[in-house]
């Protein structure tokens, strides 16, 4: 459960950061069901890398948490659960490209805690050669 926890908590900061992007970059062109459903489709490319080949529901679960930082109950089982009418020709396709650039994102971050993790398990073997090598020329 901890391995899911700092998954979890790797890809907050990148959804709050999201939000405020959305917010900053949409709240004037799009309705609000077209900006929850964009974050929404956000949130699911994020997650994808951390979550797409375990349990649906568990990734399901996952997405509908992450939204619910930033969107009351209501709004996150809209977000997630339909999809809203475009209000111009453009909207439909920036959906896809959300998802995809929060793919993106999420893979850059999980192979930087792949690569943290398999440094910190390189030193951490390090560090045990070492110190069986110091008990033995102790002993």
């Amino acid at each position: 459960m901890s391995e899911n926890n700092s998954e979890f908590e790797i890809i907050c900061s990148k959804v709050d950061a999201a939000w405020a992007a959305l917010q900053t970059q949409y709240a004037e062109r799009l309705t609000a069901p077209e900006i929850d459903f964009l974050f929404s489709r956000l949130v699911l490319g994020l997650s994808s890398p951390f979550y797409a080949e375990r349990e649906p529901a568990l990734h399901f679960d996952v997405c509908g948490e992450l939204v619910g930082r930033k969107l009351p109950p209501e709004r996150v089982h809209a977000a997630l659960h339909a999809v809203p009418q475009p209000s111009q020709p453009w909207v439909e396709r920036a959906f896809d490209l959300a998802e995809e650039h929060g793919t993106k994102i999420g893979m850059t971050l999980a192979e930087q805690r792949d690569r943290t993790n398999h440094t910190d398990a390189k030193a951490d073997a390090a560090h045990r050669e070492l110190s069986s090598g110091a008990k033995e020329q102790v002993g």
